[in-house]
């Protein structure tokens, strides 16, 4: 029998194309919104992935290639000689057991929620990380989490930056400033001061449980390095050790991959939690990461960060459940368009009282507050600093020399300053 060469033709490459247009589509899933608020809650789901395209898919790629295969042989049919009739297939005896059919399951993983993790447990705990793989986010939902259950959150902020500062927006008491920029020893010294202050004054206020997040601790490490080994490190390992036994959980956050660098031992790692995220670029860090602390197990099926719904493709290990996971996604907070002007107060927005987050007065603690139109710098100092800005004038002169604080008013200049410059680069992200 003879077939219409063009025809077959035809068939075959049509059939392909749909058949790679069916194998392409996207997986769907059995996820509806309900899901995504319980599993954003803390909540388990289960989670199915299932290709309903993929049978047509396979039927039309078989029909691209018979129908290529028949225009190959130019349109003759091929002749099948029977030389014996096939005996049929006898069923065999049924044995009580349902076999499952290969290849029908969906596949299934499990997806974890660090900051919700967190937020239960309220504990101590050491969250180590690259920049820009999502600390930051995952702590901001976290603490807000905790708040959500009662607890009283304290932030010592180093790396204030006007474009992150939403992540913080909602903790009872923030410490922010920028530490790279510190250039006197005066202004470093008043720095040291004012965290000590504000550690001590977050032990003493009444309310329990109580979280306070220390971040960027290697930076802390570099700019106050006497202060930091004798001071602050110890205060940290004796957070990590004994918090938890006041109600008290330091959320101490970290780009360093050695446990060591802030003082705990490994007779000491089970007093603590341990979270750390990772990417696939990341693998320098964990490698370094495992090698200072042996209980963290590798990563053995590169596919888990295919799973992550995190935009960085992020996965995370957190010591209570000792596997790694992949990540759902967070919305990064963000300040109104309104509060994106801000100064420093160093007074308690409420008065004190016996049963506020806000109980004990803190001296020169600047947090971020709303900048009403009569409190903005004026025109001509923003001009100024500016144009000293551009001439690479540090930061110290143009306080002493173009704000003219000098002095015992140093800090006050500081804090101008910072204001100013916080003016100058929101105006300018916006150009």
């Amino acid at each position: 029998m003879t077939l219409d060469g063009n025809a077959l033709l035809y068939t075959a490459l049509g059939s392909a194309a749909l058949g790679v247009f069916c194998g392409v589509q996207r997986p769907a899933s059995n996820l509806t919104p309900a899901d995504l608020e319980t599993f954003a809650n803390g909540g388990q789901i289960e989670y199915r992935v299932t290709n309903p395209y993929l049978p047509l898919a396979l039927v039309l790629g078989l029909t691209s290639v018979g129908s290529g295969l028949a225009w190959a042989m130019k349109g003759q049919a091929p002749a099948v000689a029977i030389r014996q009739t096939v005996p049929a297939p006898v069923a065999p005896a049924w044995d009580g057991q349902v076999p499952m059919p290969t290849g029908s399951q969906p596949d299934r993983y499990r997806v974890g929620n660090p900051a919700a993790i967190l937020a239960q447990r309220l504990r101590p705990t050491l969250i180590s990380a690259n920049p820009r793989v999502g600390k930051g986010v995952t702590i901001a939902h976290a603490y807000r989490q905790a708040q959500a259950k009662g607890a009283a959150v304290w932030v010592i902020q180093p790396k204030y930056h006007p474009k992150e500062r939403g992540y913080w927006a909602d903790a009872d008491n923030v410490l922010g400033f920028m530490a790279d920029e510190l250039e006197t020893k005066e202004a470093i010294e008043a720095t040291q001061e004012q965290m000590q202050d504000f550690i001590f004054a977050w032990r003493q206020i009444p309310q329990r449980p109580k979280v306070l997040i220390i971040d960027e601790l290697a930076m802390l490490k570099v700019t106050f390095k006497t202060w930091y080994e004798a001071f602050l490190k110890p205060q940290l390992v004796m957070e990590l050790s004994s918090g938890e036994t006041d109600d008290r959980a330091l959320w101490a956050m970290t780009q360093s991959s050695l446990v060591g660098d802030i003082g705990v031992s490994g007779g000491m790692r089970s007093t603590f939690d341990l979270l750390t995220l990772q990417t696939p670029t990341s693998q320098g860090h964990l490698e370094s990461l495992r090698a200072s602390d042996k209980t963290i197990p590798a990563i053995d099926d590169p596919a888990i960060f295919e799973r992550s719904f995190s935009p960085k493709g992020a996965v995370f290990y957190h010591s209570a459940l000792d596997e790694w996971l992949p990540m759902v996604a967070y919305e990064v907070p963000k300040l109104e368009p309104e509060e994106l002007g801000y100064a420093h107060r160093t007074q308690p927005e409420h008065p004190p009282t016996a049963d506020h987050t806000g109980a004990v007065a803190l001296p020169q603690t600047p947090v971020s507050e709303f900048v009403e139109g009569q409190n903005t710098p004026d025109l001509a100092l923003i001009l100024a600093v500016t144009n000293a800005l551009h001439q690479g004038m540090p930061r110290s002169q143009i306080i002493k020399d173009v704000l003219g604080y000098k002095g015992q008013r140093y800090q006050q200049g500081a804090e101008l300053y910072d204001r100013i410059k916080s003016i100058i680069e929101e105006n300018s992200t916006h150009e």
